[in-house]
């Protein structure tokens, strides 16, 4: 294995560590203060954080030299990204185990293939078939409440997460169609500007009163530092040496990870079904990863005249 590969591997593997405890984190500051609240402080670090990057790493002269026409996808992206993260920590405020809000999570994959397919028209294999439906099966028992009436079959925020992911996986979309060139700094000081000035704005329309303990405070900062900054500056750096399709298998693993996590801050468990969901997902996860993986070399192959 060389070493861009391996350095792939670690910026996902780190990736997916920071996004886990970004769940825990998130959840136990949100046990205490409002949606809005957390937003605001959230973003709010993650953009000062972001902007010392970009000016350490010359973001913002890297910036002034993107084409005009290509100004449109910031605030496009800046729309998707409002959207997943107002989505995702209000699932996260919803669902009680931060578990459960990460094994749904891997719902993100099955968007991501199905669109890639629509919109980027890639190529769909059988194996990619098979994960889609063993996915969607996985999350249909980890989202299962207990209850056999239709409208309460699912637990709480299930329609938020499912959001989130489509979200989610139309800015991944975009991003792999049109922005390939911009830099993981750009890409994440454009995702915390518009987060903050959207959270800002909620805040000041809703009279958020600005209330918070230390310790809430603490955790609200701490995810802030995961998730608009180190977490996607991570995936970012990693999809630059790995394709999505190995970097998606590990990320899948995120919903195990957290489960220790959240019994040491909560001392609570995901139930035995949610558990058996959220490992078939992942494995449906890891079948769509084989898949795209198999169609990738099959190309290499072909583009080298090997037949």
């Amino acid at each position: 294995m060389n070493n861009k590969i391996t350095n792939g591997y670690i910026y996902i593997a780190l990736a997916t560590l920071a996004f886990s405890n970004v769940y825990v984190f998130s959840k136990a500051a949100l046990n205490e203060i409002s949606l809005p609240l957390f937003l605001f402080i959230m973003c709010a670090a993650g953009f000062l954080i972001n902007v010392i990057i970009m000016a350490v790493k010359g973001g913002f002269t890297k910036l002034k030299s993107t084409p005009r026409a290509m100004w449109w996808i910031f605030p496009t992206l800046g729309l998707l990204e409002i959207i997943t993260v107002s989505t995702f920590y209000a699932a996260v405020n919803a669902i009680p185990e931060p578990a459960v809000t990460g094994f749904l999570g891997n719902l993100f994959p099955l968007f991501t293939t199905i669109l890639g397919i629509a919109f980027l028209k890639e190529r769909f294999s059988f194996l990619e078939s098979v994960g889609i439906f063993v996915v969607f099966v996985g999350a249909a028992l980890t989202s299962y409440s207990g209850n056999l009436n239709f409208k309460d079959f699912l637990i709480p925020g299930t329609g938020l997460v499912v959001l989130n992911c489509l979200g989610a996986a139309t800015a991944t979309v975009i991003v792999r169609a049109k922005v390939n060139d911009l830099s993981p700094e750009i890409l994440t000081f454009n995702r915390t500007f518009w987060l903050l000035l959207f959270f800002s704005g909620w805040v000041i329309v809703t009279r958020t009163p600005f209330v918070i303990t230390p310790r809430a405070f603490t955790n609200t900062v701490i995810a802030g530092i995961l998730d608009p900054v180190l977490a996607i500056l991570f995936v970012y750096k990693a999809y630059r040496y790995i394709e999505a399709s190995r970097g998606t298998i590990i990320q899948s693993t995120k919903g195990i990870i957290i489960i220790p996590i959240a019994f040491l801050f909560f001392g609570t468990l995901p139930l035995t079904h949610q558990v058996a969901g959220g490992v078939i997902a992942m494995f449906g996860v890891v079948i769509i990863g084989i898949g795209q993986h198999r169609i990738l070399v099959r190309k290499q192959t072909i583009a080298n005249g090997h037949f």
